[in-house]
């Protein structure tokens, strides 16, 4: 039955195809064939004078019919003859072999051959122009008419041609695709999966912005840009673990107690997942300390740590006395000024990589200092590198976090100037601790003159780092947008709607057919909606290399292919430095000693995980970047983690040689973890209020 309905369907469906067709086709043969009749005589008249018309005519008639003459008449009949305004009279046979008759003649053939062919040409075009009309009328008709909303295009060299029409043409491009003028102030975004282009897009752009002699200051994570792109005689590096790290001087760059408070918020970041407490307590008295020691000649970063870190707590309640932070380091709080400084060593320690960088006969250097380079003429505007490669980031995130987060503060006291430049690169944005001026600074970086180039994987990592509020905003800041591949739908499907809609008219055709041709029949109709202008699969299945590119203002959106771009290694992407001297064994042991406590508190509430009882989550408990808390780990109050024993022993103290030493309260776990383990092994009794 399937193959008869289909071929009964095709059958209807070419029957009234062909019928519509002939029915099109006959009504223009018809016009057409008038319009053929009507140009040859008017063609025949325009081209030859009406007396050679007459004559040309009559030659013509008598060649016909002079042979029946002889049989009609015996006397030859005689005919008027019109030349030059006289009338002359002659036989047929005079006519015939008149030579001004037989030129009359031959030129009335003639024309009406050229009339003729005229006339044809003429309705061939008509013809033409008649049914390309209604192609296009046709196609005109099934084609959706857009009213509103934005547009797609693959010709990336008629978007670049309006902006030079429009005058609004920046001498930055990617590849054929030119920029909107000033729209780096408005700031541009990189998303893509890795590998998707997103490095491949910032090599171009850092090739142009070195030709602008522009400062720029890059967060290369992998060191992939800066081996192209590094310049050792006018641009500077921050890594502690490179050799040609400068010797970036805390003191030096903090002028004043809310410098040290704005270094401490990226420096100890904020977790979502922890008591504010906590970490605001920790920042208290970092910042407490960084201020004293700046009065000390003698300041170096192994002090900084010895003080925060090593010595023990009644030092530094004696060190920190008359300042704000005395409150949290009072005796009758010991353990919980102990936990403060636990929160204080999972971050702080990235500063351990700083000690001995005075010893490397570099001068003092501050990103404040260098910023200001930038408004003094004919200085070299060299370029702040930022880097870290896979192994060294985690130990490294707060520092280089805090570096950013400084060099984007810097900015704002600057002093307004629209017409400077100094760019922001900041590849990998997720990869690093939140930066808590940075939706500020991207709302007013452009009264500065800041241009800021974000580059993340995807939107969902912007949403856990900075919250999706926080998120949104910064979104929002970021006008050229470069969108390359996102492999998972949900993601796909963000990007889809950010490319936008378009509102259009849109076309549809109904067909009817039956047994009688009168039910025969087509119907059209259009009608308006909203629709995306790509499906979320096409972002899905886009190859390496290609991105659908928005622009700020009323132009479209771009589908380009980019072409790779090849650039020699100028530079070395990691010179390691040597360290062993410039640790201090001391600082090492402590911070080593805060680890282990961390695995072995993760290694106990994962134990516990799998018990029947109360389960613990130890991911939630001790994260990777973030100290975790009591209420994560139990649902109890929160605390940081060298308290969460308490919770779980009952232990309501801690063994006083534990307290003075001042190590954190989670070494309690060393006594009361085997007993725990041994119960839980030998019983299989549930955890509960006994445990």
């Amino acid at each position: 039955m399937s193959v008869t309905k289909n071929i009964t369907q095709g059958g209807q469906v070419f029957s009234y195809m062909l019928n519509m067709f002939m029915q099109v086709n006959r009504r223009i043969a018809f016009w057409l064939c008038n319009l053929f009749i009507l140009l040859v005589p008017f063609f025949f008249w325009l081209r030859v004078p009406w007396q050679e018309i007459c004559n040309g005519a009559l030659y013509w008639w008598l060649s016909v019919t002079a042979r029946g003459e002889h049989a009609l008449f015996t006397v030859p009949p005689v005919y008027a003859v019109r030349y030059e305004g006289q009338i002359l009279h002659f036989t047929s046979g005079a006519i015939l072999k008149d030579p001004y008759m037989t030129y009359a003649g031959q030129l009335v053939m003639q024309e009406l051959g050229i009339a003729v062919l005229l006339a044809s040409i003429v309705v061939l075009v008509a013809g033409y122009a008649i049914y390309y009309w209604l192609k296009r009328l046709g196609e005109n008709q099934a084609q959706d008419v857009q009213t509103g909303g934005r547009t797609l295009t693959e010709n990336v060299k008629s978007v670049t041609r309006m902006l030079h029409q429009s005058g609004n043409a920046s001498t930055l491009h990617i590849d054929q695709l030119s920029l909107v003028r000033d729209s780096e102030l408005k700031n541009l975004l990189l998303h893509g999966t890795p590998g998707s282009g997103k490095s491949n897009a910032l090599n171009k752009l850092l090739r142009q912005l070195r030709a602008r002699g522009d400062m720029v200051v890059v967060y290369d994570k992998g060191c992939s840009l800066v081996k192209r792109h590094y310049n050792p005689t006018t641009d500077r590096l921050l890594n502690p673990l490179d050799r040609r790290c400068e010797y970036w001087d805390l003191w030096l760059e903090c002028q004043s107690t809310p410098d040290y408070d704005s270094i401490a918020n990226t420096l100890i970041p904020q977790s979502t997942r922890e008591d504010p407490f906590w970490t605001g307590a920790a920042r208290t008295i970092f910042t407490a300390v960084s201020a004293r020691l700046k009065n000390d000649p003698q300041r170096t970063y192994n002090r900084l740590l010895r003080t925060l870190l090593a010595i023990n707590l009644e030092a530094l309640r004696e060190y920190v006395a008359g300042t704000e932070a005395s409150n949290l380091m009072e005796e009758k709080v010991e353990k919980t000024a102990i936990s403060i400084r636990g929160v204080l060593t999972n971050y702080v320690k990235a500063l351990r990589y700083m000690q001995g960088i005075e010893h490397t006969g570099r001068s003092r250097f501050a990103i404040r200092e260098w910023m200001t380079q930038v408004n003094e003429p004919g200085q070299p505007r060299g370029w702040l590198w930022i880097t870290s490669n896979a192994r060294q980031h985690t130990s490294l995130k707060p520092l280089i976090s805090m570096w950013l987060a400084q060099a984007a503060n810097c900015l704002l006291e600057m002093g307004e100037n629209s017409n400077r430049r100094v760019w922001f690169i900041f590849d990998e944005l997720t990869s690093l601790h939140k930066l808590p001026e940075l939706p500020l600074v991207l709302s007013e970086a452009r009264k500065f003159g800041g241009c800021f180039v974000l580059g993340f994987q995807n939107k969902p990592q912007l949403d856990f780092t900075y919250g999706k509020d926080f998120a949104d905003a910064m979104m929002d800041l970021l006008n050229t947008r470069f969108f390359f591949r996102s492999p998972d739908e949900g993601v796909a499907s963000y990007v889809m709607r950010q490319l936008g809609q378009r509102r259009a008219r849109i076309f549809s055709e109904q067909y009817s057919y039956g047994a009688d041709t009168v039910r025969d029949g087509v119907s059209f109709s259009k009608q308006e909606e909203d629709r995306y202008l790509v499906n979320y699969s096409d972002i899905q299945s886009l190859p390496d290399l290609s991105c659908f590119v928005t622009l700020p203002g009323q132009y479209p959106v771009v589908r380009m292919n980019m072409r790779y771009e090849d650039l020699d290694t100028i530079a070395p992407e990691f010179l390691p430095r040597e360290l062993n001297d410039s640790l201090d064994q001391e600082i090492e042991a402590e911070i080593r000693s805060r680890d282990q406590e961390d695995e072995r508190v993760m290694r106990l509430l994962a134990s516990l995980e799998g018990s029947p009882g109360e389960a613990v989550p130890a991911g939630r408990a001790c994260g990777a970047d973030h100290p975790a808390s009591a209420e994560d780990a139990l649902g109890k109050r929160r605390m940081p983690e060298g308290l969460i024993v308490e919770e779980m022993t009952g232990e309501r103290g801690m063994r006083p040689e534990l307290e003075r030493t001042g190590l954190p309260a989670a070494h309690a776990l060393r006594a009361s973890e085997q007993q725990l383990l041994t119960h839980a092994r030998s019983d299989n009794t549930p955890p509960g209020d006994d445990w």
